[in-house]
């Protein structure tokens, strides 16, 4: 074999793990769509898990984590960390924002609330009856778990585990009552997708690659975010347990920042290859 002959590199067993991921959900609503009643039938099946009163507060506070403003409260620690996944973060975020907000409005599904009537289903936190599909928060979860995928580049296991605490949070806006499985199978393929896009278009722009400025920019929001979140009304009061965590992970992910970045340790935070 010549040295003109390249060699080819080995699959990528997160990337693999995201496509199978991807594919199975594609296949699962599709499945779902094609059974007549299956949608609700699901939906009642997974919206049974919010009529035990002892979890209540558990899904709640799942949730109120899947919100925007709470999830990029948890990036904070990670971005800091890693500044590679400011760059990421702000693609991702322009690009599942667009499919979302585009998708919502235009297909205007009903959701459980404007389907049944009243004590017909379980209803956890606020009511909201339009723009079911996709699902915003399942979005946001699984854009989230890309970012941490591609941005950290963890081995197989964690990558397991980022994309089942992902469907957690996507099978509890089942458990709260607001939306259908579709919703939340579609918010999987967008998020996951949208994340998968921001690492391919981060490799391939090197002045963004280069540039500085995403670094603090995501550090500032995602701190506004981190600290901010107790007094932030996600819809889900019997979940503030979650909100007062990404504090807690905020303040304690600042502290140890400050020791990291100290000047004349030898690292910056607008490295973006670290």
């Amino acid at each position: 074999m010549t040295a003109s002959v390249e060699q080819r590199r080995d699959p990528d067993p997160a990337s693999q793990l995201v496509l199978a991921f991807i594919v199975t959900a594609a296949v699962l609503l599709i499945a779902v769509f094609a059974w007549p009643g299956g949608r609700e039938v699901l939906f009642h099946q997974f919206n049974a898990l919010g009529g035990i009163e002892t979890t209540v507060p558990f899904w709640a506070g799942v949730n109120a984590l899947a919100d925007t403003w709470l999830a990029l409260g948890l990036l904070l620690p990670f971005v800091l960390w890693r500044p590679r996944l400011a760059i990421l973060t702000l693609f991702a975020v322009i690009i599942a924002t667009a499919i979302t907000h585009g998708l919502k409005p235009s297909l205007d599904v009903l959701r459980p609330p404007a389907v049944f009537e009243p004590g017909g289903f379980h209803l956890i936190g606020h009511s909201i009856s339009s723009e079911a599909f996709p699902s915003g928060h399942t979005v946001t979860a699984f854009t989230l778990a890309g970012l941490l995928i591609f941005g950290l580049r963890p081995t197989w296991p964690w990558v397991v585990g980022l994309l089942a605490a992902a469907s957690l949070m996507g099978i509890s806006r089942m458990v709260a009552g607001v939306h259908w499985p579709t919703d939340v199978l579609a918010g999987s393929i967008i998020g996951l997708a949208s994340a998968w896009a921001a690492a391919g278009l981060a490799d391939r722009w090197p002045a963004a690659r280069r540039a500085r400025w995403p670094v603090p920019l995501a550090v500032v929001v995602c701190a506004i975010c981190a600290l901010g979140a107790p007094w932030v009304d996600v819809g889900y009061p019997q979940g503030m347990w979650a909100n007062w965590l990404v504090a807690l992970l905020g303040v304690l992910s600042l502290f140890v920042a400050t020791f990291r970045y100290w000047p004349g340790r030898g690292r910056r935070l607008g490295n973006w290859s670290r």
